[in-house]
């Protein structure tokens, strides 16, 4: 017994000189790989600037994790897409829902009437209530959102859309199903139309927020609605409307488990079938990795490397992977944002109660006020991934999942199109 106990307290002792001996990662060290830019008139400029431009010159598929609802995120989107189409890319592919990518194609042949066309449908289906304006298309409720999408146009990009459709567009997606139907057939089905409008604008009218409560009474009114079910089953014999029905249905059942909080079972399909909806997309475009480049737009969470938080191998890994299997490189960007003008002062999330993932504290304390600040992870990691490092599992996981890092400037919120 006295053996084994001299044995533990040496692996004790060895162990804790061992740690002792090891660096801890300090906000010096990312620091060191913190670059500062800044955006002019659409051309970025900088030290910050020439990394990115370099790193994007070298890559076949950017990824672009940001949530176009902030002034400065617009700003990027648009220098980025210059720069992008300077390196021959020509495909944008954003979180928008194949529903939604449809329509917005359907309506996006003249790109000088892209930003007028989207205002108008703004203005038709948009609803308020809690304090909120809700749109059909929550990235296009932004004038930049339009303004990207006239640009990709205008240079003859390829646009589609993966994700799921919002359930704020349930009202638009019905308009498209019935607006595909010949003047004839729009007769026949005019009073199961009207219906089924009906029963959308008095379960809208009930929604009180974006709460579950409310989500869920949404979509559990249009499961349990014989007339709905009836109208969809009737637009689906229809060649033209089949995939958005499936599409349509496919959005009520997501959001349905979503007012439910079955979290893991509906990032767990969505996940699944972002994968598929990717794959359509890159065939419809004849997208072929010898020639073409990918721009894909959509919340960071979904475009790490490696298992995302809700721990599944996500789109983004995939995307890494199939550039690599053809012998290309992918660029992994996550926005992340500190600095906020809110009511004519400045306010730093750092400082507020919000919730702040550890993961990304470290990495928004390099952000600055009047500044654009890019983190390069690649040779962070090659600095700090080996070696004699204590690395929290928080900041682990952050150099596994971006190639880089963008905090902008001070940001405010976006300019709605309406």
């Amino acid at each position: 017994m006295k053996s084994i106990n001299f044995i533990a307290l040496s692996l004790i002792f060895f162990i804790s000189n061992g740690l002792q001996s090891q660096d801890s990662i300090r906000i010096d060290d990312i620091q060191r790989f913190s670059y500062s830019f800044d955006i002019e008139d659409d051309v970025f400029v900088g030290d910050g600037a020439a990394i990115l431009t370099k790193a994007i010159a070298n890559s076949n598929i950017l990824m672009l994790g940001n949530n176009s609802r902030n002034h400065q995120e617009s700003v990027l989107d648009i220098a980025l897409s210059k720069i992008l189409n300077r390196n021959n890319y020509n495909h944008l592919i954003m979180e928008v829902g194949p529903a939604s990518a449809q329509l917005i194609n359907k309506v996006s042949d003249d790109p000088d009437q892209i930003v007028e066309t989207f205002k108008n449908i703004n203005k038709k289906y948009f609803f308020e209530t809690g304090g909120m304006k809700f749109m059909p298309i929550p990235d296009f409720k932004y004038l930049g959102t339009a303004t990207l999408l006239k640009y990709v146009k205008e240079n003859e990009w390829s646009f589609a859309g993966i994700g799921v459709d919002s359930w704020v567009g349930f009202k638009l997606q019905l308009d498209h199903l019935y607006n595909n139907l010949s003047i004839a057939n729009q007769k026949v089905y005019k009073k199961d139309y009207e219906e089924s409008c009906k029963l959308i604008d008095r379960l809208y009218g009930q929604i009180k927020g974006q709460s579950y409560e409310d989500v869920l009474g949404l979509t559990e009114g249009l499961k349990s609605s014989e007339a709905f079910g009836k109208f969809l089953q009737d637009m689906s014999t229809f060649n033209s409307n089949t995939q958005l029905v499936n599409y349509l249905q496919f959005s009520i059942d997501y959001w349905w488990m979503y007012g439910n909080k079955q979290g893991f079972e509906k990032n767990r399909l969505s996940n699944k079938r972002n994968k598929s909806l990717m794959k359509l997309a890159l065939e419809h475009s004849n997208f072929d990795f010898e020639e073409d480049k990918l721009f894909l737009k959509m919340w960071r969470g979904h475009l790490v490397n490696g298992v995302t938080r809700n721990g599944f191998y996500g789109i983004g890994n995939m995307l890494m992977e199939l550039a690599a299997y053809h012998g290309y490189s992918s660029l992994n960007i996550g926005v992340l944002d500190r600095f906020i003008m809110e009511d004519g002062v400045v306010k730093d999330a750092l400082e507020s109660n919000g919730y702040i993932a550890k993961n990304n504290k470290p990495f928004m304390a390099m952000g600055q006020k009047d500044k654009w600040v890019l983190v390069d992870l690649r040779s962070f990691n090659q600095e700090f991934y080996w070696g004699n490092y204590v690395r929290t599992v928080e900041m682990n996981d952050m150099m596994r999942r971006f190639d880089m890092i963008i905090i902008p400037k001070t940001d405010s919120k976006a300019a709605i199109n309406h």
